[in-house]
């Protein structure tokens, strides 16, 4: 990873994405550490409830990611990756006013939709800025800068919990200094004139005959539906523990730090090393140990250690997963593959949200064992499909590394 940072660092474009992904962590977990629990003890809403709120935003989500290409197209990147940080915006701002139940779910809606237009696009802008063969180092990097802004987020939620205050209108300043920094930082990529080459949106159907690419996606779909039981159970499971909110956001930053700390190690002496099919496989294991292993955190050291196997499996999983997007696309298609994969994403996380919640409370909660055993036996079936897929994968997978300069410079695309 050290030879690849070298010239990443000299991409200025790149660094200032970096920036971007920055302030939109910092605003999102200003809010996701204490969300459910703020629903939850609150605006007195049931688990189910919480559940149905958060799959509300995911669905919203899978529409920006699907519309966010397109729209890219036509007027820049740097026009949808504002708009969205608006929308995420005004959503805060609904959060913060808001009393009843119909009021989140459509507040959520507005911020799953701002989220689907800003991440996918700044993911896609990153590829193109970044060569192919530096793009997995590219996205370990974004990684350390998203969890940079997380750790910032965490201590700025530890601080306003214990004196009693919510953090949806600081979330909402950040992300309109998102949505400025975007405007004046990252040039007017919209393109005007004849010669400006627009893909009908028609023509993203294409997308849905690349066999290898659905096979790819329908796995994601299962990993994203047990990655987002994270962010729903480990605040309840945090406040059923602690007996107070005021210590979940030190757990999100100790996380962080994780990141931070051996996501380069990670990126440079595993990654680089291995087949991206194991490192998805092993990296979902962990998350589904993690997970489990809430179950019988009793304490803030034994949850924050639960935490950290789950963000161990982050660290595996995330870069090769966006990764793996670039190796399945035409690099005239980033957008359109990206803002595929973030609406995969998008169903997988309704799912589990909204299965997980409903699961959760019908086995007795997060105070009961059953869910949590429940966690443990999904990731064993989910390892075991994995470990399958990757013994199909892998000899399909050529590394960019080590493959040949293609001669007419022209990507044509996993098959």
């Amino acid at each position: 990873m050290t030879a690849s940072s070298g010239a990443l660092w000299r991409n200025k474009p790149y660094l200032i994405l970096l920036l971007l992904v920055f302030f939109m962590h910092l605003a999102s977990y200003l809010v996701i550490p204490v969300f459910p629990v703020f629903l939850q003890k609150v605006r007195l809403l049931h688990l189910a409830q919480v559940g149905f709120i958060l799959g509300a935003g995911s669905i919203a989500y899978q529409i920006g990611s699907l519309i966010g290409g397109p729209m890219s197209d036509r007027w820049g990147r740097r026009a949808i990756i504002a708009l969205g940080a608006l929308l995420q915006g005004v959503a805060m701002l609904g959060y913060h006013y808001s009393t009843r139940y119909g009021m989140f779910l459509l507040f959520s809606s507005v911020n799953g939709l701002g989220l689907g237009l800003l991440a996918p696009t700044i993911k896609a802008m990153i590829a193109d800025e970044v060569e192919e063969a530096k793009r997995t180092a590219a996205f370990s990097w974004r990684g350390i800068l998203a969890h940079s802004g997380i750790i910032v987020a965490g201590l700025v939620i530890t601080w306003m919990t214990s004196i009693g205050q919510q953090p949806f209108m600081i979330a909402a300043a950040v992300f309109g200094l998102l949505a400025v920094l975007t405007f004046f930082a990252l040039p007017d990529d919209r393109c005007i004139g004849p010669d400006c080459r627009h893909t009908p949106i028609s023509e993203y159907r294409h997308i849905l005959k690349h066999r290898s690419f659905l096979l790819f996606s329908g796995i994601t779909l299962l990993i994203w539906a047990l990655y987002a039981q994270f962010a729903m159970v480990l605040p309840l499971r945090g406040e059923h523990v602690l007996h107070s909110a005021t210590l979940i956001g030190l757990v999100w930053t100790i996380n962080s730090i994780t990141v931070v700390l051996l996501q380069g190690f990670v990126s440079r002496f595993v990654l680089s090393r291995i087949n991206p099919y194991v490192a998805l496989a092993a990296g979902t294991t962990l998350l589904g140990a993690g997970l489990t292993a809430m179950g019988w955190a009793n304490q803030f050291v034994t949850l924050s250690a639960a935490a950290v196997v789950f963000i161990v499996g982050e660290m595996l999983f995330m870069p090769v997963q966006d990764s793996l997007v670039t190796h399945f696309a035409k690099e005239e298609w980033l957008g359109a593959y990206f803002g595929f994969s973030n609406f995969v994403s998008g169903i997988g996380t309704a799912l589990g949200t909204s299965i997980g919640g409903a699961m959760v409370e019908k086995l007795g909660g997060v105070g009961s064992r059953s869910p949590w055993i429940s966690y443990g036996i999904i990731t064993l079936l989910l390892a075991a499909l994995l470990g399958l897929f990757a013994i199909y994968a892998m000899p399909r997978y050529k590394n960019p590394e080590q493959a040949p300069e293609p001669k007419t410079g022209r990507k044509e695309g996993a098959t």
